[in-house]
């Protein structure tokens, strides 16, 4: 069921998004990366047949977990009465914003006098600047009648922000992967492309080189994410490596999704929220990484060590 707004006291104060920056280039790599990133980061509807041990629960008293539900709730995409589908839908919607941008901001806004519930309200982090104590949003000049603003003051007190893990090279180097991605297309440099549409034949260009050489370059550029483009194909690549790949960026995405729940953890510690996330029963960004080195070591076949850390 897609989530309602609620009616709530306390109103967003920022900009959610400014049309007049929205950016309608689709880059074909970049998207297929994102998406892939997003995907099973946790399991699917909060249910996986390949660990039917899996749970998540909330550590704490009973007011504390109830608050700590409400505050991933206004996380989530949509309305959820169980805990893990509440929990796997917001870590859901966090991974989808850090794999487009590598950051994500969220007004925190406090929904009763007494300070004791929270929701989080999910909001553009382009032209927002930090200043000490504050974060300030400066709304483009082109949007300036449609929002009645030029800029939003916000205390940092009233911010929630995520980037990117360290590990995964955090917000700066997710950011040059996500610009590499777009600086060729693999169907063509654009002048090949502007020929082959005019019927010209483009003289000293060989297309088979160069999707060669975007290929190799693509794997280089996201080597720390294991990423294979979604080509199984092995044409340049050994079955043990395809595997190796596969693994670790499933290692990859188990290090996001730890690094998510650990920051939303802290977030609750912050507004005094006395109570945490656990997750169990799926592999761990470590538990991937020994099964990883133990094909390496081939004491466990290919498919084996494929279903083990699959989720």
């Amino acid at each position: 069921m897609r989530r309602h707004k609620r009616d709530r006291k306390a109103q967003p104060r920022v900009v959610s998004n400014f049309p007049s920056l929205a950016d309608h280039k689709i880059n074909s790599n970049a998207h297929m990366f994102t998406q892939d990133v997003h995907l099973a980061v946790m399991p699917i509807g909060g249910k996986t047949e390949k660990h039917p041990e899996f749970a998540i629960r909330f550590e704490g008293n009973d007011k504390d977990c109830e608050r700590a539900l409400e505050l991933c709730s206004s996380l989530a995409k949509y309305d959820r009465l169980d805990v893990i589908e509440v929990v796997c839908d917001a870590v859901e919607q966090v991974t989808l914003h850090l794999a487009w941008y590598g950051y994500a901001v969220h007004e925190i806004i406090r929904d009763d006098e007494a300070n004791s519930k929270y929701h989080l309200y999910s909001f553009t982090s382009k032209r927002l600047y930090r200043l000490p104590g504050y974060f300030i949003q400066w709304v483009p000049k082109k949007d300036y009648e449609y929002f009645k603003k030029h800029y939003v003051i916000i205390p940092s007190k009233d911010i929630w922000e995520i980037s990117m893990p360290s590990i995964l090279g955090g917000s700066s180097g997710y950011k040059k992967v996500l610009s590499g991605l777009k600086r060729f297309e693999h169907l063509g440099p654009k002048f090949w492309r502007s020929d082959l549409e005019n019927q010209i034949q483009t003289g000293n260009f060989n297309f088979q080189e160069y999707v060669h050489n975007t290929e190799t370059y693509y794997k280089k550029l996201t080597r720390l994410w294991g990423w294979n483009r979604r080509d199984y194909s092995q044409r340049n690549c050994t079955e043990f490596f395809t595997i190796y790949k596969g693994i670790t960026f499933r290692w990859a995405q188990a290090a996001l999704r730890e690094h998510i729940i650990s920051e939303i953890n802290k977030l609750f510690s912050r507004l005094q929220i006395n109570a945490k996330i656990v997750v169990s029963g799926i592999p761990s960004a470590v538990d991937i990484l020994r099964i990883r080195q133990e094909l390496v070591d081939g004491k466990i076949d290919f498919q084996k060590a494929y279903d083990k850390t699959s989720i």
